[in-house]
């Protein structure tokens, strides 16, 4: 049985310490294949059963899960073209000739990381910071993946709109599909069903050679592991959202369902064309694999994979970076899980 392939690949994937637990839901636009949840959702402080119910730091799934869809929604509206640089929209960003398409598909020429919270001073100057940073190529010309990229989408946004990002996804997002337990900074009442991330923020502590700040102790849980976006307050561009793989599900099948209540066909169709940049094939939020379909990857451990023509979508939710980021083989398991998935359930 593929199920029992699945089942068997992530508890071996647990046994050799690749993370302490998953979530795995594969389904199709009329039903769900398979649901299950192994391992744990914290081994330290103490140690808690991984559930179907329980919530994930999805890390960078932020990215086309809200930024890309919203961008695709306000083109609809004619509130936004992709083709128009983004200083227009939010003048604070100065980047002359990045637009929209550049930031959404990694080839805005932005550096892909910076630790804002050392650098920028402030919340309030985070954009114009970014505004004035040296692009590292001319915009369009080189695909580098940039969290900084999406942070400057996730202000434009809230400057056309003049909502709060949180509350423009939960009314266009999530409301809508009835995604119940995806929230950016969850309640503290549901902390307990979150899966834990890192043990103190090691990883990002190493990346800035260990600089004075006011890191958090202690294991992470309930609260976004990126510290870019914890330093702008939980919710932010590039990462901040919290879901279930239920939730996530939902959403999965709307894209499947032609774009559902989020998007009409037309968008769907834009949002989707490949854009190519040295060897980089990606579109509005995703990435697109070779066999075409969306996909995106979360640092803590988290993924999607949807194929739109066959309507098949995998949702793998781990805490791999748990309870510190320096874990092996995340990326060859993707590979595995996908090739089972995609090679086995689309043939049946």
């Amino acid at each position: 049985m593929f199920k029992d392939s699945i089942s068997t690949l992530i508890e071996n994937s647990i046994t050799e310490k690749v993370f302490p637990g998953a979530v795995a839901c594969i389904l199709t636009d009329k039903e769900v294949l398979y649901h299950e949840a192994f391992g744990c959702r914290s081994i330290k402080p103490k140690r808690l059963p991984m559930l179907r119910t329980t919530l994930f730091d999805l890390a960078s799934l932020t990215k086309p899960i809200v930024i890309g869809t919203l961008c695709m929604q306000l083109v609809e509206k004619g509130r936004l073209s992709l083709s128009t640089p983004a200083e227009k929209y939010l003048p604070a960003f100065g980047q002359k000739g990045v637009t929209l398409t550049h930031l959404l598909t990694h080839t805005s020429g932005l550096p892909a990381w910076i630790p804002l919270y050392l650098r920028a001073g402030s919340r309030e100057h985070v954009i114009s910071y970014l505004g004035e940073v040296a692009l590292e190529s001319q915009p369009g010309e080189k695909a580098v993946y940039s969290c900084l990229g999406y942070i400057v989408l996730g202000a434009l946004l809230e400057k056309v709109t003049k909502q709060p990002l949180d509350q423009l996804a939960r009314e266009r997002i999530f409301a809508p599909l009835g995604m119940e337990q995806t929230w950016f900074n969850p309640p503290q009442a549901w902390h307990g069903n979150c899966a834990a991330t890192e043990d103190s923020n090691s990883f990002e502590r190493r990346m800035v050679n260990y600089e004075r700040y006011d890191w958090r102790e202690g294991v992470i849980i309930g609260q976004v592991h990126d510290e870019n976006a914890h330093f702008l307050g939980g919710v932010s561009g590039n990462a901040g959202l919290f879901a279930t793989s239920t939730d996530l599900g939902k959403f999965c099948s709307a894209l499947m369902d032609n774009g559902g209540v989020l998007l009409r066909l037309e968008s769907l169709d834009v949002m989707r064309k490949v854009v190519s940049a040295e060897g980089e094939r990606r579109c509005i939020g995703w990435a697109v694999t070779d066999d075409e379909c969306l996909y995106h990857t979360g640092f803590t451990g988290t993924s999607i994979r949807i194929c739109l023509k066959r309507k098949l979508a995998a949702i793998l939710l781990t805490n791999r970076v748990h309870p510190d980021a320096d874990r092996r083989g995340i990326i060859e398991f993707r590979r595995m899980f996908h090739e089972i998935v995609f090679s086995c359930y689309a043939s049946q």
